[in-house]
């Protein structure tokens, strides 16, 4: 009965003081239901949008400014290194386009359709696929526009004017992937690099005959441009600072890129700020109420001590009540927070399933422990305020 008269003593005193235990369990609810909320909002369509657009590869991107003249040592040079994740050989610094491509089986005709050099490990596409001569992806928009998936033929159209006669170069390519809109969002094809270079070739070389304008060429000694990815965000700045002390110009897709980075890291900081005020705020109160309660109890502690109460025993009352009245205002806000995160998530459904709250055990159980520290922190002031009351106060006080 000894080692469990403290918790004894504790709860009877919560429950005779009800109204005080109320007031301050719906503070704590107050306080804490809203930074869940923000949290869960957080994990959900903030963190993920920021996440989305700092995994979004073209953001990795670093586009050749100009043309340059770039041989397969530089290509060798540049791709080994650890910062790069992806590069290829191009053309031109602009796509290439092809004057139309067709869906000979729906009659679909596309004009201008961007080309773009791609290979095994291309970011854009998922996987390793690696398109072959004689393959074609294609993105969304393009197949939508055209209606073909993958499996599928289209015929790709390539024109030029030699001495005011039009001449026309024919292709079937073999759809094997679609590009989600995701990661391409215009209509364009990604092709071969041999494919690249024989609608480049056909363009420029009157002796190519437009019925063997797609035979097999030797690859030139240099290109002048290329496709760049880095291997992430934080590796833009300084791949684009050694290029340039190549005296290759490049320039970042996304200016902003290294915002973005920034933004992710100012967002769980600012939140953490605004988190440990309010529970700073709710600290000092609780603290305040557990020794204004000690001092409204001293009497009573004192005749504890009198009848033989260890010190340890009466020092464990305020730190009970502190533990007990923090898990009720925990339970309290969870049971409140997850039906409002979940009537959120149905409320505000995005097109891609994500959730738009979102708040895991990882969550839960870091209030939780964020908790149990405030609760025996707090009480520390109140534990020590009744060490020092004296077992004849009681008889003073008489």
């Amino acid at each position: 009965m000894s080692q469990n008269l403290p918790l004894f003593l504790a709860t009877r005193e919560l429950r005779s003081d009800w109204l005080a235990s109320l007031c301050f369990v719906a503070a704590l609810v107050g306080v804490l239901a809203p930074l869940l909320i923000i949290l869960a909002l957080k994990n959900g369509v903030i963190g993920s949008m920021v996440g989305r657009l700092i995994e979004d590869p073209s953001n990795r991107e670093l586009i050749a400014v100009g043309a340059g003249s770039h041989d397969a040592a530089f290509f060798a040079q540049i791709s080994a290194r650890p910062d790069v994740a992806f590069m290829i050989p191009a053309t031109r610094s602009i796509n290439t386009s092809a004057d139309a491509v067709r869906n000979r089986a729906g009659r679909k005709v596309e004009r201008s359709v961007p080309l773009i050099p791609s290979a095994a490990g291309d970011p854009l596409i998922d996987g390793e696929t690696a398109v072959a001569p004689g393959q074609v992806m294609v993105s969304q928009t393009l197949a939508d526009k055209l209606d073909v998936s993958v499996g599928d033929t289209v015929e790709i159209l390539v024109g030029r004017n030699i001495d005011g006669r039009s001449e026309t170069a024919r292709a079937d390519l073999l759809v094997i992937g679609v590009v989600p809109k995701l990661r391409y969002g215009r209509a364009a094809m990604f092709i071969a690099l041999p494919d690249l270079l024989s609608v480049e070739r056909f363009r420029d070389d009157a002796m190519i005959e437009p019925a063997r304008w797609r035979a097999p060429r030797p690859e030139p000694p240099d290109y002048a441009s290329f496709r760049l990815y880095a291997a992430t965000l934080q590796d833009l700045e300084v791949l684009q600072r050694d290029l340039e002390g190549m005296s290759v110009q490049v320039r970042p897709r996304a200016e902003n890129a290294t915002l973005l980075l920034g933004f992710r890291k100012n967002l769980n900081i600012i939140y953490l700020v605004v988190a440990l005020l309010a529970v700073f705020g709710f600290w000092a109160a609780m603290a305040a109420n557990l020794r204004g309660m000690v001092e409204r109890q001293r009497v009573s502690f004192s005749l504890l001590d009198l009848v033989g109460l260890p010190q340890r025993a009466r020092r464990m009352i305020p730190v009970l009540q502190s533990l007990i009245l923090v898990l009720s205002g925990i339970v309290v806000t969870v049971v409140m927070v997850l039906p409002i995160i979940a009537a959120i998530n149905g409320f505000f459904q995005t097109a891609d399933g994500a959730f738009v709250a979102q708040l895991g055990l990882v969550d839960l159980a870091g209030t939780l422990a964020l908790g149990l520290i405030t609760a025996l922190t707090a009480s520390i002031w109140a534990a020590m305020a009744v060490r020092d009351i004296p077992p004849d106060e009681v008889l003073h006080h008489a």
